[in-house]
């Protein structure tokens, strides 16, 4: 295991993602918390967002997780006591494969790599469609669980993160670097700045679920997750992977549930998989954006499932009621998206 570093920084990559967010607020919050240092790729961007104008604890440092020869000796991280490795490149098309594969690989091999140089603890964050992905439903595998390799082979995302996990753990091991890996499944809540994780909920608030299909969806509290990688990283012995479930449900309850929150109607067809996921490779083709990619279509005919053995006793972690968690998501989306927010 690598010697941990007492007095420094957090490192934080991904800095202006959704979880992010939450995390550098969770720290901004307790004074008590050492600064972090937010790795984002635009500074100015960074600046000109309101949201991080209430961080004035958190440092910047301009980089890429796929570059960091250009920022991993820079004076800043002097000291580094820990890494929160929370970028990703979330795209499902087949197109984007290459790239995929090169940020969610690669960059987390160069987070290993600085871990090791700099001897502190790595928290990374995968996900739970390494190992919770199923055709049918009921499964909830726990840490110990194998990957779902056939799964998830024709969806590069997912298929990233399990070759990420894997190279990770043995560098990890060759290098002597204390590496956590946490899996929590689609995040939603409040603060979604770039509208990404909770495209599922803003699609029913803008009309434009038209039919669902038979299949499942499991969510976790953003903010929950935040709390559970501060624990992770501050609690003295941790294991190896931690599993952070949140809320399972079928497509179908979770629209209906969604809508009756919103006070919108809730989609009334129920289509076939077939037939759903030919009208959205036609309106892909066609330019139009009014239905998911193909590849979302395919992903949301399973069923995602977890649980954990060690998550609640260990880390303090249970993610809250999906009612509440939803009634949140759509508070703020209906506040904050141009297309919801109502003008005076």
């Amino acid at each position: 295991m690598s010697r941990r570093s007492s007095g420094g920084p957090w490192l934080v990559t991904g800095a202006n993602g959704f979880l992010g967010r939450h995390l550098l607020q969770a720290i901004e919050a307790d004074p008590g918390r050492r600064a972090p240092i937010a790795l984002v790729r635009d500074q100015l961007g960074w600046e000109q967002q309101e949201w991080t104008r209430a961080l004035p604890r958190v440092r910047t440092l301009v980089g890429s997780v796929t570059e960091p020869e250009r920022w991993v000796h820079d004076p800043v991280l002097e000291g580094l006591a820990g890494i929160f490795h929370l970028a990703a490149l979330v795209r499902h098309g087949r197109g984007d494969a290459a790239a995929v594969q090169h940020t969610n690989v690669a960059g987390t091999l160069n987070m290993v790599r600085l871990a090791a140089t700099r001897g502190c603890r790595l928290l990374f964050v995968s996900t739970s469609g390494t190992v919770g992905c199923f055709r049918r439903p009921g499964a909830a595998p726990d840490e110990e669980a194998l990957y779902c390799e056939r799964e998830v082979a024709s969806w590069p995302y997912y298929r990233s993160k399990i070759e990420a996990e894997r190279a990770a753990r043995l560098l990890a091991a060759e290098l002597g670097v204390e590496l956590v890996i946490l899996r929590p499944p689609v995040l939603l809540g409040p603060g979604d700045h770039r509208f990404r994780s909770s495209e599922h909920v803003l699609r029913l608030l803008r009309g434009r679920v038209p039919f669902v299909i038979r299949g499942g969806m499991h969510f976790a509290d953003v903010r929950d997750v935040a709390q559970a990688l501060l624990r992770a990283m501050e609690r003295e012995v941790v294991r190896p992977i931690y599993h952070l479930p949140g809320t399972m449900d079928s497509i179908e309850g979770f629209y209906r549930k969604t809508a009756e929150l919103s006070g919108r109607r809730p989609p009334r067809a129920l289509v076939p998989f077939r037939v759903a996921w030919l009208l959205a490779a036609l309106t892909k083709r066609l330019g139009l954006r009014l239905l998911p990619e193909p590849e979302l279509i395919d992903m949301a005919a399973h069923h995602w499932g977890l649980s954990s053995r060690y998550a609640a006793e260990e880390l303090g972690y249970q993610s809250r009621p999906g009612d509440e968690t939803l009634a949140a998501t759509i508070a703020w989306l209906t506040a904050n998206h141009p297309d919801l927010r109502k003008t005076p």
